[in-house]
């Protein structure tokens, strides 16, 4: 009640300074005044500066690669489902999962890859009998031709395989979509930032010509 007494004066304080009306018989007038104060709409009182914030769209997203794009030329991509403990599913939906440093070594055999030095954070809310390592090997699921092929093309053409991004899929399942990769040299990083820039000024003189 004492909230609500607090919000009528504010909103008494609000239309008396947009119209001037006297403050003097103002709440002896009104019959109900809780009845008054249900009826106010707020959403037409802006009381703070900005507008509305804009949403997130979540699209299932968990971490993206930002480094592999600058540093590799990607040449094919493959989604793969992960190998994960209880522990660690729960630190990947608290956010606590780093890609950068990972990569993907397949395995001699050719019948499957390992996903290695990726960082996952420990569960602050499990006990330390089912915490698990922050960077231990984690197997991919993929098809053993899938991963025959990975292991040609790192061992022939000395390509590297590089985890781009994680998310989670339809099934609300952990995903990772890796990259065969080709190393970049400094020309074309440098030819990668023009283009980049390029392509910047581009959209910009775009937008600006729409709006006049």
């Amino acid at each position: 009640m004492i909230s609500r007494l607090i919000l009528l004066e504010i909103c008494v304080t609000i239309l008396v300074v947009a119209f001037e009306t006297p403050v003097c018989g103002f709440l002896t007038s009104t019959p109900n005044p809780t009845k008054f104060y249900r009826s106010i709409s707020f959403t037409n009182l802006e009381l703070k500066k900005g507008g509305k914030k804009k949403k997130k769209v979540n699209d299932g997203t968990i971490a993206v690669n930002r480094t592999a794009r600058r540093n590799y030329e990607i040449v094919e991509t493959m989604d793969a489902g992960i190998s994960l403990l209880g522990s660690e599913v729960k630190s990947i939906r608290d956010g606590k999962m780093n890609i950068r440093d990972g990569f993907v070594r397949p395995e001699r055999n050719g019948r499957s890859c390992t996903l290695m030095n990726v960082h996952i954070g420990k569960h602050t809310m499990s006990s330390e009998y089912f915490q698990h390592e922050e960077r231990r090997p984690r197997p991919l699921l993929l098809r053993k031709e899938e991963a025959r092929k990975m292991l040609q093309q790192v061992e022939r053409k000395g390509m590297t395989i590089v985890p781009l991004k994680a998310y989670f899929n339809d099934k609300n399942l952990v995903k990772v979509q890796i990259g065969l990769c080709r190393g970049k040299n400094v020309r074309d990083k440098r030819q990668d930032i023009k283009d980049r820039d390029a392509k910047k000024e581009a959209e910009r003189m775009v937008k600006n010509f729409r709006l006049n």
